[in-house]
């Protein structure tokens, strides 16, 4: 009976309907792990004080505070942000400085609670970091904080874009920790210790 199938082309009809009906369904339903992430917008950030941050900057960001910026990542209409990612953000910095021919050293960014305490840092300053631009992403809520955060960096230089290591929460340790290393940072470059 399955010979006679196959030779009169029906199975293949039957698995070929089947097939699409597959890939149909997958392409409708976006794989569960990025479906849930949403992008964070440099328009969502403000003065720590307007963005509902009250904690405390570090001393070296004295020099930088009419510029920086804190980004609530998180939060909705039914709770407000746990976590707030702290950033210099430099382009308005360097237009009220046009003079200046060095980068200056702005201090790196950090995802920090709503007392001040440090859970990552990341290398590079969001949403620009000449000559680089990053987009930063974040997964759905474990205990209030994003579970995961996926930062990509558009870089127009010769070595390209690429992602910088992936921060998971980890609430027993009560902080976000680099999954991995990639070519250009190492999981210890994401930590407050740096």
């Amino acid at each position: 009976m399955c010979w006679q199938l196959v030779r009169s082309g029906a199975m293949k009809g039957c698995l070929a309907i089947w097939g699409a009906a597959l890939t149909a369904c997958a392409l409708a339903s976006p794989h569960p792990a990025t479906s849930s992430f949403r992008t964070l917008s440099p328009a969502q950030c403000a003065p720590p004080s307007k963005a509902g941050y009250d904690g405390p900057l570090a001393a070296d960001w004295d020099a930088y505070k009419p510029y920086v910026r804190a980004c609530p990542l998180g939060a909705s209409a039914k709770a407000p942000a746990q976590l707030w990612l702290l950033t210099v953000f430099a382009q308005p910095y360097l237009d009220d400085h046009p003079g200046e021919t060095a980068w200056p050293n702005f201090p790196r960014p950090l995802l920090v609670t709503a007392d001040g305490h440090c859970l990552a840092r990341l290398p590079e300053l969001f949403p620009f970091d000449e000559p680089r631009t990053l987009s930063l992403r974040y997964g759905s809520s474990l205990g209030g904080m994003p579970g995961e955060i996926r930062v990509h960096v558009s870089n127009p230089a010769a070595g390209g874009d690429y992602d910088l290591p992936v921060l998971r929460w980890t609430p027993t340790q009560h902080a976000y920790i680099a999954q991995n290393a990639t070519d250009e940072y190492t999981k210890d470059d994401m930590t407050c210790r740096n």
